[in-house]
């Protein structure tokens, strides 16, 4: 994995428009692709990818490395010969925004997971066309590959397919439309239209509303979609910025609540941005819940806006009360299978698993030990992280719960790459509620 981070690190892969807290990280989800069994029914298209590596030696003994990508499509097993590749296009224009493989009639049924694709068969006069018929699974599988490289490095259309190849000249349409401002140093971002939303429905970027200190009474700070791009805002500092405001709403009688749809709620407060489709979808939301729309502020915003308004702030010490976690954790240095993640998930894993059906039942002692087994075993990743927190909160063993936290955070950073800041920021509120909670012990 290590390896490929290095490669493709930073190659966008699917992008979703809904909450992005649940997803698991890059890693998992790629585990989770390898062990997932195929479709039986072979009118259906699944979706993956993958790269091989071959390393090979010449007489003088230089290393060359040849990467190459696996196609998009994924095999379903059928040995019929009847498969095709299909593209639907509209027709006023010619331009096309989805190719696909199927039998039967699966160039014309509705395609549930090809969301945006049916938004625009729904908002246009569309049509298919095929470009390659009675051909095996593997035929078809290999066509669809080249037809979407092919439309990505020789034409201007946006696709809409989720996954496309790597080695491609330019991504699908789920990027950042190029007509969205860039990203400035201490400047609000702002709700960014995808290529496609922009292209095909005319939805176009949308600011951060302007700070008005009576809407911030009783406030939700939003941590969906935090990603690297909070660098250029925060240049580092995010912590320092985040722990500002709540010093500073709280010293002043204002709330902060947990859920964005709570009653009381008077403002959002975003860390980072998101799609404009999801601020949309969340006000309609709260219209439906609430029967009002929520005033929405940026982070850094609202910062600026304090700071004016009260100057400096002391931020709470509490955080310096000292922690003496007593366990029996091997050390870091100590844990297996570090530099082999596809054997640590295989041996780790069912401990977690087994681990947290004890937590669920209330027996927290045997839980921790089977954690520890599966973190012995190489296993990081955060879910792990998140069930020892949850047990020894439950345990009211608080010193623990910090050096855990301590330890997931400094493991998630120390990636470098896929970093992701929504846990990691997760992590930090998780950890100052059980420094509060130490102290309050004492």
């Amino acid at each position: 994995m290590g390896l490929f981070s290095k490669f493709f690190g930073n190659k966008k892969q699917e992008k979703k428009n809904y909450d992005q807290n649940d997803l698991e990280d890059t890693r998992e989800l790629l585990k989770r692709e390898k062990k997932n069994k195929p479709s039986e029914n072979a009118n259906d298209v699944g979706i993956g990818f993958g790269v091989s590596f071959n390393i090979s030696s010449d007489e003088n003994e230089n290393h060359r490395l040849s990467i190459s990508s696996s196609p998009v499509g994924v095999s379903t097993g059928s040995t019929a010969t009847d498969f095709y590749v299909y593209e639907w296009f509209i027709k006023n224009t010619g331009e096309i925004f989805y190719v696909g493989k199927g039998r039967g009639n699966r160039y014309k049924v509705f395609h549930e997971r090809a969301y945006e694709a049916e938004k625009i068969r729904k908002m246009y006069d569309t049509d298919y066309h095929f470009v390659g018929t009675g051909l095996t699974e593997e035929q078809a599988i290999e066509l669809e590959d080249k037809e979407i490289t092919r439309i990505l490095n020789e034409t201007n259309d946006r696709l809409t397919n989720r996954i496309i190849p790597f080695f491609t000249k330019r991504d699908n349409g789920y990027d950042r439309s190029p007509n969205t401002p860039e990203l400035q140093f201490e400047t609000a971002p702002y709700f960014y239209a995808s290529e496609i939303d922009e292209h095909y429905f005319g939805i176009k970027s949308r600011s951060f509303d302007d700070v008005k200190y009576e809407n911030l009474k009783a406030v939700v700070f939003i941590t969906r979609n935090i990603r690297d791009e909070i660098n250029i805002i925060y240049d580092g500092k995010l912590d320092k910025c985040k722990s500002e405001t709540t010093a500073l709403l709280s010293t002043n009688g204002n709330k902060i609540l947990k859920s964005k749809y709570a009653k009381s709620v008077t403002a959002w407060i975003y860390i980072g941005d998101d799609y404009v489709t999801n601020y949309q979808r969340d006000q309609e939301q709260a219209l439906e819940k609430l029967g009002r729309n929520i005033p929405t502020y940026h982070l850094i915003d609202v910062w600026k806006f304090l700071k004016e308004k009260y100057g400096e702030v002391e931020i709470d010490s509490s955080e310096k009360i000292p922690i003496n976690p007593i366990h029996n954790r091997v050390p870091l240095k100590d844990i297996k299978n570090l530099n082999d993640w596809d054997k640590s998930f295989d041996e780790g894993m069912p401990y977690w698993e087994k681990g947290d059906k004890e937590r669920k039942v209330g027996n927290l002692e045997r839980a921790i030990e089977l954690f520890d087994i599966a973190r012995h075993n190489g296993y990081n990743a955060p879910a792990l992280y998140k069930s020892y927190a949850m047990t020894y909160r439950k345990l009211k063993d608080y010193d623990n719960e910090i050096a855990i936290i301590d330890e997931a955070i400094e493991r998630l950073q120390s990636e470098k790459i896929n970093v992701n800041e929504t846990r990691i920021m997760e992590l930090k509120e998780r950890r100052a509620k059980a420094h509060a909670l130490k102290q309050k012990l004492n």
